[in-house]
């Protein structure tokens, strides 16, 4: 018995002494880049951020207020819903192209857009992709 204890209080300031391993959770590079992909909103098979569709409705809001439109386009432009989409606020509403990289300023405005009402609140995406001739249909995620 006298060999144990004197076995065990030679081991106590040993184990003491050994580096304690603290295991906390760590986001892998891979899902924060997963993270920072997440589709707040897809158009077809495009997915949009939260920041890209708000980048698109700001900027829209902004070209509407100013009386300006983006470039020589004709963005901002009227909306007038022929679809009959139940959307977010009331309008009337305004077009502005949706884009995965940056923000519309010219050229061709693609299949997708964001809506917006005049007071500048964000009514829905909808796109060309999937709709019949020059028709939309609505993106998932409002």
């Amino acid at each position: 018995m006298k060999f144990i204890l004197s076995f065990l209080l030679l081991l106590t300031p040993v184990a003491l002494a050994l580096p304690t391993l603290v295991v906390t959770e760590v986001e892998s590079p891979i899902e924060a880049e997963i993270e920072a992909r997440q589709c707040y909103v897809q158009c077809g098979s495009t997915c949009y951020t939260s920041s890209q569709v708000s980048a698109a409705r700001s900027a829209g809001y902004n070209y509407y207020r100013q009386g300006n439109q983006a470039g020589s386009s004709n963005y901002p432009h009227t909306y007038n819903n022929y679809e009959g989409f139940d959307f977010l606020v009331n309008g009337p509403y305004q077009e502005f192209p949706l884009r995965t990289s940056g923000t519309f300023t010219a050229g061709s405005p693609g299949a997708d857009r964001v809506i917006f009402n005049t007071a500048g609140q964000r009514a829905g995406e909808i796109t060309h992709t999937g709709a019949s001739g020059n028709n939309f249909v609505a993106c998932s995620g409002w």
